[in-house]
């Protein structure tokens, strides 16, 4: 599906361009490819996470568009068929974002794939709903990585990162969107190899001005924006839960399959499709009893085995992220402590495209074929995820690495480790629990409940051993190196194994094991509405949407196809 994106930009933009061998091929690989889950065929490919979803109807739309009356070969159904099909799929996919955001949060690589299939709608689709509101998609998914990012460097708290665009921020996917929404230089041209060559290349969509000022605003901000749903929300969110093409979409948007919320969804779409022989899905066939089923007994099966791939559904996300000029700090409050974690990135500081700081629990490998084991690993996801808690420069993780193994999960690693390359500082000084890193006057703190030592023939890989630990990341600006070492190092710390209390320059921090986080006896709230910025608020499931900088605004309304820019 990533092909056929770049391949159906080609039909439409440079068909005068391509020989008449050329064009034959395109047309029978188009008339030819299977479009969607319920369409005949086996095969392995993913059809069902968020951005493949969007790739593959605005692929079978924009694909019967060109063809409308040709028969598609595998379907049996002409091009006209497969746009009446794909169209409501699109619609709905909008809508869905529009209403939840993105469950794929902040992902520096996904986002890259949601932004293709857009461009080729907005570029080609002549129907004039579709257009109008996936220019509004496109909008929000750029003011997501306008408030996300530092310096052109979109590295925030993420539902799918993977350990290059954590470690190394130029590794991003989004780099060239990044380019063209800021301008900051982090690439020296556009690389139009790359899937989102089919945006860098859209003629019909412009990115906002104000959401471009946002980018580039370096003013100290406190960013809380809350994105998708937590599996619990799903039966009130809509109203058949039993719908293959709405909940059951949703929910294999999220990747929730082994959930005790969703695995009868998951085996009634399986089933339905035949989708026995997809290498990724396959090991649902373990669970594939038609008398579990029928007893309705797999919920509870599920949550006595509790797999370690329940991890891998993406749940609602409330993020809270601090930028100044010079750097930026980012963490998913509260997010699902101790449960599993596929791909999702709790926390990361970063200073600079060399430098960015943040922790995980290295999970096991719990596959045996390559293709599925890259996640969860020792940089990506977690076998455990912390309850982590920020407010304004400082963050703080628990981890309590206790409890049986989940089944599938072959080890539990018994540390946790940070991220902290200090041959990318300009000065470390590391006293036990405590180390100190320099980049230019920016200093950075990382405390931990025991002694910190680097892995063995490692500048980056930083370890703390213990089963019940926590971190604690604190950057600051200015004043000397030396005297934030000394006032980091006389701070009050406590912690009894389930409550960490931290003593900070504006006051007590208390963070406790899924408990409550309070700042200066205050309770906070970490369940955030949609958008609270200085820039736009706006409640979870917006109607609209107003966003402001200085003269400059935006207005979307997306079911009334309202998108208004002006100067005031």
């Amino acid at each position: 599906d990533f092909r056929m994106v770049t391949i159906l930009r080609t039909l439409y933009a440079y068909r005068t361009l391509l020989s008449d061998d050329t064009l034959a091929r395109i047309k029978e690989t188009v008339l030819s490819f299977k479009y969607w889950m319920d369409e005949p065929g086996e095969d392995t490919m993913c059809y069902w996470s968020e951005n493949h979803q969007i790739i593959f109807h605005s692929c079978e739309y924009l694909a019967g568009q060109y063809y409308p009356s040709e028969i598609f070969t595998n379907t049996g159904m002409t091009g006209q068929a497969h746009m009446e099909k794909a169209r409501p799929k699109i619609l709905r996919w909008l809508s869905y974002r529009w209403t939840y955001g993105f469950t794929e949060f902040h992902s520096n690589v996904y986002y890259e794939e949601d932004i293709a299939p857009l461009a080729n709608i907005v570029n080609f689709s002549k129907d004039q709903e579709m257009t109008a509101k996936t220019k509004i998609i496109m909008d929000i998914l750029f003011l997501d990585m306008a408030l996300h990012s530092h310096r052109g460097l979109f590295a925030a708290a993420s539902g799918r990162c993977y350990e290059e665009e954590k470690t190394d921020p130029r590794q991003q996917f989004t780099l060239d969107m990044s380019e063209k929404l800021s301008g900051y230089g982090n690439i020296d041209d556009y690389d139009y190899p790359r899937l989102s060559a089919n945006f860098i290349l859209c003629q019909n969509y412009e990115i906002p001005a104000v959401i471009r000022d946002i980018a580039r605003d370096e003013s100290n901000v406190e960013i809380k924006d809350s994105m998708g749903l937590d599996l619990s929300e799903i039966k009130r969110e809509f109203d058949d839960t039993k719908d293959i093409d709405t909940t059951g979409m949703y929910l294999w948007a999220m990747e929730a399959f082994t959930n005790p919320e969703s695995i009868e969804m998951a085996l009634t779409v399986f089933n339905a499709w035949r989708l026995q022989t997809n290498g990724f899905l396959r090991d649902l066939r373990m669970v594939n009893i038609p008398i579990l089923r029928k007893l309705h007994l797999l919920p509870f099966i599920v949550r006595v085995l509790r797999p370690a791939t329940n991890g891998i559904a993406i749940q609602r996300a409330d993020t809270y992220t601090y930028k100044t000029a010079r750097y930026m700090i980012s963490t998913a409050q509260a997010h699902h402590p101790g449960f599993f974690a596929d791909q999702q990135h709790i926390w990361q500081l970063t200073l600079s495209p060399d430098v960015s700081v943040f922790t995980t629990h290295p999970a096991c490998e719990f596959f045996d074929d390559q293709a599925r084991n890259f996640s969860p690993s020792y940089w990506v996801g977690s076998g455990r995820l912390p309850h982590s808690f920020q407010h304004r420069n400082v963050h703080v993780s628990i981890y309590r690495i206790t409890g049986r193994k989940g089944f599938l999960e072959r080890t539990l690693n018994y540390f946790t480790h940070a991220w902290f390359p200090r041959e990318k500082f300009d000065e470390v000084i590391h006293h036990g629990r405590y180390i100190f890193g320099r980049l230019g006057d920016t200093y950075v703190a990382l405390i931990g409940a025991n002694p910190l030592q680097y892995k063995e023939g490692s500048d980056t890989d930083l370890l703390q051993m213990g089963r019940i630990t926590y971190w604690v990341c604190e950057v600051s600006t200015g004043g000397g190196f030396i005297a934030f070492i000394k006032e980091i190092e006389s701070r009050k710390i406590s912690f009894d194994g389930r409550t960490l209390g931290y003593q900070t320059a504006e006051g007590e921090m208390k963070l406790r094991y899924k408990g409550d986080a309070c700042v200066n006896g205050e309770r906070m709230d970490t369940k955030y509405p949609r958008l609270d910025t200085p820039y736009v608020k706006a409640p979870r499931k917006p109607a609209e949407l107003s966003i402001r900088l200085d003269r400059k605004r935006l207005y979307l309304h997306f079911d009334k196809m309202i998108r208004e820019e002006e100067t005031v």
